[in-house]
This record gives structure tokens, sequence and C-alpha cells, in this order.
């Protein structure tokens, strides 16, 4: 099994598809209710631009917010989800593998190889954090690779790396087996991850409101995903499926930035990725 494709029957794909539409439905609602600002990124700004809706194999929503919006969804999480949905975030009582907060569905479950018998997660939404990072390109850098510094140890804390194996190279097998080993080491020192959590958020915090310069830090693609305050927001709106999405202001630059320049053309088949569950079960109504 590829641990970066899923082959999905097209039934399956479009049920999946179609729960994960009406829950950012959902989360649309409860944002401009609260007045919190959030826009699509990645493969789902992406599917916007060039399918008018998903990627056909993509299997996953991604939104962003940056962290003055996201610190207002906490606020109002607990009460607005109530027991429909779980948020997963290193501020509330529900962690997950990394620093990137989910919205689980509750009773559902979309397991993936990293979360195999550590979390159990339902049919989720990523939201990634646009953070204030220094305006000057080298300062930027430095502060982005101590960041990534304190998620890896984090993810090498709690993430499982047993499903990766199959089909990795042996520089891969060599950095799971490290990953592997760390993830028994560290909890020596830091039973829950509570010290790394600490210790990364010190860092986000360290330029918060300071800065015209943001990213999302933590996130492998930190360096490629730099954008201006400007190029943020006022956001602006494409069609996706049925759903009127917000996008970045100059969501173009976005996608060059991450995709490279020639993101409208499709990838060859062995080129395409999706997050691969292990296990995927829908509600009973579902």
């Amino acid at each position: 099994m590829s641990i970066s494709y899923k082959e999905y029957t097209p039934e399956q794909l479009e049920k999946l598809h179609k729960v994960q539409l009406d829950m950012l439905k959902d989360i649309d609602a409860i944002c401009k209710k609260h007045q919190i600002t959030y826009f699509a990124v990645s493969g789902t700004a992406l599917g916007a631009v060039r399918h008018q809706g998903f990627i056909p194999w993509d299997d996953d929503i991604d939104i962003a917010m940056m962290r003055n919006d996201y610190l207002k969804l906490l606020k109002v999480a607990k009460e607005e989800f109530g027991d429909k949905y779980t948020l997963f975030s290193p501020e509330t009582e529900h962690k997950y593998y990394n620093f990137v907060p989910i919205v689980s569905l509750n009773n559902s479950r979309m397991i993936v190889p990293l979360s195999k018998d550590v979390f159990d997660t339902g049919i989720f939404i990523d939201i990634f954090i646009y953070e204030n990072i220094p305006d000057d390109p080298e300062e930027a850098k430095k502060h982005i690779k101590q960041c990534f510094f304190w998620r890896n140890l984090y993810v090498m804390s709690r993430a499982n790396f047993e499903l990766l194996y199959e089909g990795a190279t042996i520089i891969q097998k060599i950095k799971y087996t490290i990953s592997r080993v760390a993830r028994f080491i560290i909890p020596l020192f830091d039973k829950d991850g509570s010290k790394i959590r600490k210790k990364y958020l010190s860092h986000v915090y360290k330029y918060h409101d300071k800065t015209n310069t943001y990213t999302v830090l933590g996130d492998p693609y930190a360096d490629d995903v730099i954008m201006k305050k400007e190029e943020i927001i006022p956001v602006t709106h494409l069609q996706f499926e049925d759903f009127d999405m917000p996008m970045m202001a100059d969501y173009l630059a976005n996608l060059e930035r991450k995709f490279g320049k020639n993101y409208m053309d499709l990838p060859p088949i062995d080129k395409r990725v999706n997050h691969c569950p292990y296990i995927l079960e829908f509600k009973k109504e579902d």
C-alpha cells in the first residue's frame, strides 16, 4: 500500500466529498457568526481555481486563518461544535500528532497512517494557522527552522511510523527508525508533549502582531507559502462545488509559490497524493 495515495471507489470518494463539504458549511456559518476570517489553502485552493471544486483524487479540505482569528475560534469552538465536532489542537483537551488543528466529525473515523493506534479521529478538515514571522527574509528562515525543530520533536514523540516502511527508500527507513526510537525516548522527559508544545508556542508568539509577513509555522512547506498581509486579506471568493469559497486576496501568488508556475497542469498519476487513510468509516446516517 502506498502511504501517500489511496485509490477510492467513485462512490466512496463522492460520499467523502459530500460529508466534508457539509462540514465546511457548518464551519463557515460559525465563522460568519463570530466574524472569523478564513480562506482556502493548498489543494483546496488549487481545486477552486483548477476544478471549481475538489481535485478529483483529493480526500480532504484545507482551510487557513490568521492567529487572531484562530483565537476567536478557540473561544467559541466547544459551544458551537457541541457533540457534532471535536477540535484537535495544541491548545485544547484533544491533541493531535502535529501542530495543525483539525475539526473532526464525531461518530466517524478517518485514521491516517501516522495516527495508527495513537489518535482516533473522525473525518476531518485541516485548519492551518498563518503566523507572524520576521519581515527580514534571512531572519524569517532562521525563525522557521527553529519552529520546525520543535514541530519535528513533537511529531516524532507522538506519531506512529509503522505503516510508512512499506515501499520506503533506505534513507526514509533510517529516518522512520530514528523517529520510532524517539517516540519512546522523548516521553521519558516530556510525557504528554506539554514541554515541547510550550517551546513551540513561545516561538510562534515571538513576532505575533509585530510584522507584516506570515507563514504556516511548523509546516514542511512554510518556506514556500510566505505571504504579506495585503496578499492574504481582504479575502475574495471563488466557486467550490456549490459553495462560495473564501480565498486569499492574492491566491494565485500563493498557489504559484506552493505548487510552481505550472499549477494548472494535472500531475501524472504517480505524483498524485492524498491522506491515504487506512481506516475510513462514515457515520451511520451518512
